[in-house]
């Protein structure tokens, strides 16, 4: 990123002489892929229905400091689109929009998150349009909060944090306050033993006075409890973690569900890595979109950030009701890294198992992946990710499988 302290470009940009008194630094990305991918149902003439085609993304970040420690970061879309011609930025086929599930017109240029920090009695206060993760990308992946923020320092290398998040808004038809969503959530981070760490959040939605079954916000009254510890001993890297969310009368998540995993990796010479892998997931229970399965293209696809060759067939998650009652997913996956000079060269192996209760399916997924930095800022890699289904009592297709070229340019 960088940086520029002209007092007559910070007015220039902000229009206000008192961006003299600002520092300010710049920064942005570029995407542009290109993806195919077959996994819809055969048409009636037997031929396969694939998706293919050119997906770019330009951001403009910038982070502007005053005095007394108070800053505003924010950073814009300022083009997101697939390209489809003359009619590119047309969003009545909302599934081919890349990168973000917001619906709009990329061509617009648009917020993505947008807050201001500032010291407040010993510690942070943010409020704002700002980017919320917890537990690699497992319990919440790049997702947009409205959110007020306060962190502050425990002792001893500890930190804390309470949230307030606005989900939902009452519709102004509705004229009930009770049909909003209200979150609010309570973190604590901190060292648990040498070289190991832990994560611990609760979060509770506000059930509010009316709204239940589909009315007002899908989680009304629910509970998350997202636990987590990783660590490192010597070459061994490993992390354990999971989630809980019960109790909604919303809409999702009217069942007890949970997920679990633990995960580890082995630096085994300074050129390869070996990683490993074992999940499970009762009643349906929420995966968030960018959690790492190894797979391109089982999950791997942040909120913010979507992938133009994930497969929603094979989506690990569910959303909790009733009707998923008994529904579990099972992921065992093992991937290699190897490293040399500029390249990076990726291979996974794994099984996953569906079981809808009256129906189960076991999926065998291989994926291969090559990076190359080309320049300090300039990544170019490409995808290739095959998953066959073991009888077909759950998926309409027996295979699926899916590639992508990449560039990511950082500035």
């Amino acid at each position: 990123m960088k940086k520029t302290t002209s007092a007559l470009a910070l007015a220039a940009l902000v229009g206000s002489p008192a961006a003299a008194m600002a520092t300010v630094e710049f920064g942005g990305d570029f995407d542009a892929r290109y993806v195919v991918a077959q996994d819809g149902d055969r048409t009636a003439d037997g031929d396969d229905d694939k998706r293919k085609g050119f997906q770019q993304r330009i951001r403009l970040q910038a982070d502007f400091e005053a005095d007394g420690g108070v800053s505003l970061h924010t950073r814009l879309n300022l083009f997101n689109d697939r390209w489809t011609g003359d009619a590119s930025g047309n969003t009545s086929e909302l599934d081919e929009q890349p990168f973000t599930t917001v619906a709009r017109d990329h061509r617009n240029v648009a917020l993505d998150y947008g807050y201001v920090t500032m010291p407040l009695a010993g510690g942070t206060l943010s409020i704002g349009r700002m980017i919320s993760n917890w537990q690699f990308n497992l319990t919440t992946s790049d997702d947009r909060r409205d959110r007020i923020a306060y962190v502050a320092p425990l002792g001893g290398g500890h930190t804390g944090i309470l949230q307030y998040d606005r989900r939902q808004a009452a519709p102004e038809s509705e004229g009930s306050s009770a049909l909003d969503g209200n979150q609010v959530n309570l973190a604590f981070l901190g060292p648990l033993a040498a070289g190991a760490s832990y994560g611990f959040l609760v979060a509770q939605w506000d059930a509010g006075s009316s709204g239940a079954g589909a009315e007002g916000h899908a989680l009304r009254g629910a509970t998350l409890v997202a636990p987590y510890i990783e660590g490192e001993a010597g070459d061994f890297d490993y992390r354990v973690g999971g989630h809980y969310i019960g109790g909604s009368r919303g809409g999702a998540f009217t069942e007890d569900t949970f997920v679990a995993y633990v995960a580890g990796g082995f630096q085994m010479t300074p050129e390869f890595k070996l990683d490993g892998q074992v999940l499970h997931a009762e009643d349906g229970t929420l995966i968030a979109g960018g959690y790492d399965t190894f797979s391109s293209m089982i999950h791997n696809s942040l909120d913010h950030d979507q992938s133009g060759i994930r497969v929603d067939d094979l989506n690990l998650g569910g959303s909790g009701t009733e009707a998923q009652s008994g529904w579990s997913r099972t992921l065992v996956a093992a991937r290699g890294t190897f490293e040399m000079m500029d390249w990076t060269f990726i291979g996974a192996l794994g099984w996953v198992d569906y079981d809808n209760d009256d129906a189960s399916e076991d999926i065998f997924f291989a994926d291969a992946q090559a990076h190359y930095q080309l320049t300090p800022s300039t990544r170019v890699f490409g995808t290739a990710g095959y998953a066959e289904a073991d009888d077909g009592e759950v998926f309409d297709r027996d295979n699926y499988w899916a590639t992508s070229l990449n560039v990511n340019v950082l500035f």
